[in-house]
């Protein structure tokens, strides 16, 4: 068979080819480059090995053979790689809660409709999705962390629950144009006479109920003028994404250069046999194909997949499957009959390809009109060493030796100590087996000297301490964990490349959430979520979502040094305005609190009418003959005189009241006099640092 008679089988056929794609799986999973990674990283990361104790110390028992260098001797777990794991998904858990998320128009015209974006966008994520976005971001991470790569797929995901609901003749007539008192006298007949259209109508209504229980329906409403029937309802309508493990929930071919080149991308899943119906109902899946994959139930071939499990500790497949039916979505390039390109989702079981009648079998086939022309499945590399995605290394595949080294010493140390701390007895062979020592136990001895306690190795621990040292700080300086024994600017410089990767990453993600909603999100939750009451704006080319952090903030200092620079060096000299105050000051307080912006920050139009409405009340009090409120060197004294000036133009009474009352006249003149004061040492303070007027 020619090397390319699959590719092309399947490229020039919009037809399922369900024999062709269950191959290709097979030579997903059988590339010679994954075979026993995900055992063996699960068994550095979780320090495992066969015959290993619950209680950290060798016996034969377990090993099937005689252990080293003694009976009981050590045998520590190491958690090393584990805990630059858990370091690698703590830096980048420290990015999610203190970057920010900016969404920049590409033109200028568009930048209102930027800013309602991004405030829907973090009610959205941080909000409504949460916490399922927080704890599948943490699966990508740890899957990254773990095995060099993870998948994620971005989804809508809408689904419906049957509600009953009541259905009288009165309803029904509406619904058919017949209103009067004649509804309860000639629905009855209608019905009796059109039951076969009324079943197909509510069938497009209900489609998860019988025809024969819909017929009982509309008999119990003739009979009775009432009835109660499931109607379906919309119980979730939003968009997901979904981390997907490595060499077992998501494969490809071994030639895959990069995830949207390649030719097909499998993602593997395992439904109960109850979500198999919901989804029969709400998906569309072929009913025939769904009853009978779920006599699949408990067949497994992730049979690369053997890793451990964090809990049990063993070697065996972390989870049987049993009562789950494996189900494969496959996304694939193809060409229709007509030579268009298209990415196509073929729904179907490896277990099931062949329908009683010989035909292939399969749940649903169809083109992927909602991603564009993208795979809907992006991947998250560690590391970029190569154009093909499995070349990415995890943090175990890397540390693997050091932690051997690590264990080597450890186990070392506490040998030691036991010698040292219970040396063993140096007797006559005339003694045998016959000694016995204890607290407070008395021992005869034939001969003075006959028994003593053998001397301790005479070289200290040192040795072993050093190379502990050493191999803490050789992996300190690859993966960037902060070490004394290291340069701040060594770790900060690794710590900033992988957050801008996640960041990165993290924003195409967003991204891709952003393209779900413009297809498939609600008009009016835009508007009322946004306060604009604008529809969702459709050109998905015209915003760019940036994720921005340095690492440098985590030192409150050097914050402080930024604040401080900002604040009395570069806002003095801003006299053109170019510095938004506004963002100014919700960068200040993210550098205090990620959480204080959200908290304490209002948008800029209810700030604005915040102080539009003191500046009315101020009016409205010095008009009754109360004394204004002064405040000194206040920095929004320019906005006020405006929205005074603003306030006493459109107000007539004001303005009559202006000329004639001489105590409005005296509190008007001192209200804008010290708000004018503050505009002056506003002023004032730029001119003594120019030598200036601004601009003069």
């Amino acid at each position: 068979m020619p090397a390319n008679s699959t590719e092309d089988k399947i490229l020039h056929s919009d037809e399922p080819e369900i024999s062709e794609l269950n191959a290709e799986l097979y030579r997903a999973s059988s590339d010679r480059r994954i075979n026993n990674r995900v055992k063996e990283a699960d068994e550095t990361r979780f320090a495992y090995w066969s015959g290993q104790t619950s209680d950290g110390r060798k016996h034969t028992s377990n090993q099937q053979k005689q252990v080293h260098p003694w009976e009981g001797a050590s045998d520590s777990r190491i958690l090393l790689a584990d805990e630059y794991c858990d370091f690698y998904v703590s830096l980048l858990d420290g990015a999610d809660t203190r970057c920010a998320l900016n969404v920049n128009p590409v033109e200028a015209a568009d930048a209102t409709n930027a800013a309602g974006i991004q405030i829907y966008m973090g009610w959205l994520l941080n909000t409504w999705l949460a916490p399922s976005w927080e704890d599948e971001l943490e699966l990508v991470k740890q899957y990254t962390a773990q095995y060099g790569w993870s998948g994620v797929h971005t989804t809508w995901n809408r689904s419906y629950q049957n509600v009953p609901k009541t259905l009288t003749l009165e309803s029904l007539g509406k619904f058919m144009g017949i209103e009067g008192d004649s509804v309860t006298e000639s629905l009855p007949a209608i019905l009796a006479q059109q039951s076969d259209f009324l079943v197909d109508v509510m069938l497009t209504q209900s489609p998860g109920l019988k025809k024969s229980e819909i017929k009982a329906r509309i008999k119990e409403l003739g009979d009775n003028g009432t009835t109660t029937i499931d109607t379906p309802a919309i119980v979730a309508d939003h968009p997901e994404i979904v981390a997907l493990k490595p060499y077992s929930e998501i494969l490809f071919p071994p030639e895959t250069r990069g995830i949207q080149r390649a030719r097909m991308v499998f993602r593997r899943d395992s439904y109960t046999v109850a979500e198999l119906e919901d989804y029969a109902n709400a998906s569309d899946w072929d009913s025939e194909w769904v009853d009978e994959v779920k006599k699949t139930a408990g067949q497994d071939n992730r049979w690369w997949d053997r890793g451990v499990s964090s809990v049990a500790r063993t070697a065996a497949q972390v989870s049987d499957g049993q009562n789950m039916v494996e189900v494969v979505h496959a996304y694939s390039r193809r060409l229709d009959k007509d030579g268009v390109p298209g990415v196509y989702q073929t729904i179907f079981s490896p277990f099931h390809d062949r329908s009683s009648n010989g035909s292939e079998s399969y749940a649903k086939h169809e083109l992927v009109t909602e991603a564009a022309g993208k795979y809907p499945i992006d991947v998250f590399t560690r590391e970029r060493t190569s154009r093909e995605v499995i070349e990415s290394r995890g943090i175990p595949e890397i540390a693997a030796t050091w932690q051997s080294e690590y264990k080597a010493q450890i186990d070392m140390l506490f040998d030691r100590s036991n010698l040292e701390t219970l040396p063993p007895l140096k007797v006559p062979l005339r003694y045998g087996n016959r000694i016995s020592i204890g607290p407070g136990k008395q021992i005869s001895e034939q001969r003075p000297g006959d028994i003593s306690f053998m001397d301790p190795p005479k070289k200290g621990p040192d040795v072993a301490l050093k190379n502990i040292e050493a191999i803490e700080i050789r992996g300190d300086r690859y993966f960037g964990r902060p070490n004394p024994a290291l340069e701040q600017m060594t770790s900060q410089l690794k710590q900033q490349a992988q957050v801008n990767r996640w960041l990165r990453f993290k924003g195409s993600l967003i991204r891709n959430v952003w393209e779900q909603v413009q297809r498939f999100g609600s008009d009016k939750e835009f508007g009322e979520v946004t306060g604009t009451g604008q529809p969702i704006p459709k050109d998905s080319q015209k915003y760019n979502f940036a994720l921005s952090y340095d690492i440098r903030e985590l030192d409150s200092e050097f914050t402080q040094k930024q604040l401080k620079a900002v604040s009395e060096i570069i806002v003095p000299q801003d006299v053109a305005g170019s510095i938004d105050r506004r963002k100014l000051v919700e960068v200040q307080l993210r550098a205090i609190n990620p959480t204080f912006p959200d908290m304490l920050m209002v948008n800029q139009d209810q700030a604005n009418q915040a102080m539009f409405n003191e500046v009315r009340q101020e009016m409205a009090q010095m008009a009754l003959g109360n004394q204004p409120n002064l405040v000194e060197n206040d920095p929004t004294a320019e906005a006020k005189l405006q929205f005074a000036q603003q306030i006493i133009e459109s107000n007539p009474k004001y303005q009559e009241q202006a000329g004639s009352d001489e105590q409005f006249q005296e509190l008007l003149q001192k209200y804008f006099q010290n708000l004018q004061m503050s505009v002056m040492q506003k002023q004032n303070a730029q001119i003594g640092r120019l030598g200036v007027q601004p601009n003069a």
